[in-house]
């Protein structure tokens, strides 16, 4: 009966999560965090401290994959729309280059990917998005 009770409740905490709108503001500032993460990430040189990064930037990607998944449908879906595919060519470059560098040891690498290509998406992304 306690696992019922417990179940239930985790249920209604992500029904009502996803019931919540999510605005361009919102997308922005997880963006924005993910973004932080990894630029503290590339700056650290503690190896110890990696997952801890890696853990943060993944908890604001998911978030900003629920914000856009809130928009789709609504008044912000053209701009959802025109972000997402941006956002998972960024996502899969941080996650299968980026970081795999770092945890390498080659963050040269990293740095070059992240000024070069993922900065072209940052923008792409701003702008698709309107963020600040």
């Amino acid at each position: 009966m306690r696992h019922l009770t417990t179940l239930a409740a985790v249920a209604a905490v992500l029904f009502t999560g996803a019931a919540q709108a999510a605005t361009p503001a919102d997308a922005c500032a997880n963006l924005g965090e993910a973004r932080a993460q990894l630029v503290a990430l590339l700056g650290e040189a503690d190896a110890a401290k990696y997952d801890g990064y890696k853990a943060k930037i993944q908890a604001a990607s998911k978030a900003l994959d629920g914000n856009l998944a809130a928009m789709a449908g609504g008044p912000d879906a053209a701009k959802a729309d025109a972000f997402k595919p941006v956002w998972e060519a960024f996502k899969t470059t941080r996650e299968t280059e980026i970081i795999p560098a770092i945890y390498a040891g080659d963050k040269e690498k990293a740095k070059g990917l992240a000024s070069g290509v993922q900065a072209g998406r940052m923008k792409e992304m701003k702008a698709a998005m309107g963020c600040p």
